[in-house]
Parts: C-alpha cells; structure tokens; sequence
C-alpha cells in the first residue's frame, strides 16, 4: 500500500537544522530499503512530505516514530493517509545489495542471497498486499497452520515479531509483488 506522510514544521528552524542530516539519513535507509518512494519540502519549506510503501498505516506510523524530527518534536501538525493509485505506478528499483534492519535497528548489507526461499518471499508478497493468513492459505491450496509456519520462519530469518515491521525489513521494489 501507498501512503502519503505530511509533515508541518514548527518554528523551531535551529533544532530542525540541527538534526537535519539525521533526519536525512534516517529517510535514505529508507528509501534505500524500497520503502520510501520520494519526499522533499512543500512550498516555503515549512512542511515536507513522503511518499512510503508499507503493509499498513500501523507500519507506516512505527517508521515515523523513529524519525529524529518526530523524536525531537519539530513536527506541529502530522497527518499520513493511505494513497490508492487510480493511474500510474510509483516507479520503485530495488536496490543493491538490499538492506536488512536487523533488532538493533542499524541497517547493514545483507548476505548476497535473499534470506528467504522463493516460496517465503511469495508469501511475505502476499502479506505486504494485506492478505490474510486464510486467503494466503486458500492461494496456495494448503492449511492455515502451514501458512503460519511459513510466517514463523520469515519472522525469524527477518528478524522481526510482527506483520507491521515487514515492510520495514524487506527490501522490495515494484518489479518483486508478483506472486503468481
């Protein structure tokens, strides 16, 4: 899913300015990582904002928690709405090598093979879309309890403990939502 992040600075340019670089930085992992598509400043430079990927506004709203701009309380006003694209598609490349985020939350090159089979990555596809556990399950033509086992493994081999944060450890691109 695509969401659009507004952000509304407060006048507080110095601390802003401050932590620009972190700020920054903290984005390009992002985007580096697939998940944030494009941002920039709107008008006079008093707001920003970001295009994202992510399962859904809960992930959307975790990465903006981890913004330094967020944590240092130079946002006014914050508003995140999901983007539903009617024409066009975001044109996203995933990059190389992809980045995973691993629980110490610094980003670091991962090995040169995906850590996930195919069959694990069609699955993670499919949960990214928002599908569910059944309707992923009934794709497959298997039980629930092996989606679920499936899920276990992906969590494990990412890191991860739950749905929301998929998005954030997997590097993927427009080019890699085919599961078929």
């Amino acid at each position: 899913m695509a969401f659009i992040i507004e952000m509304i600075f407060r006048d507080a340019g110095d601390v802003r300015r401050s932590i620009h670089v972190a700020h920054r930085d903290y984005w390009k992992r992002l985007a580096d990582q697939g998940v944030l598509i494009g941002g920039g400043l709107v008008g006079d430079g008093s707001a920003a904002m970001l295009l994202c990927q992510a399962a859904d506004e809960q992930a959307v709203r975790e990465l903006i928690r981890a913004d330094p701009y967020i944590r240092s309380h130079v946002i006014a006003e914050l508003r995140v709405r999901q983007w539903h694209v009617l024409m066009g598609v975001p044109q996203v490349e995933r990059p190389e090598p992809a980045l995973v985020r691993p629980r110490d939350g610094q980003a670091v090159d991962a090995i040169d093979h995906d850590p996930l089979t195919p069959h694990e990555r069609r699955i993670a596809l499919m949960m990214l879309e928002g599908k569910t556990n059944r309707q992923i399950a009934e794709h497959f033509s298997v039980s629930t309890r092996a989606v679920e086992l499936h899920i276990t493994r992906i969590y494990r081999k990412l890191e991860i403990g739950r749905r929301a944060q998929l998005a954030a450890a997997m590097s993927w691109g427009q080019g890699q939502r085919s599961y078929l």
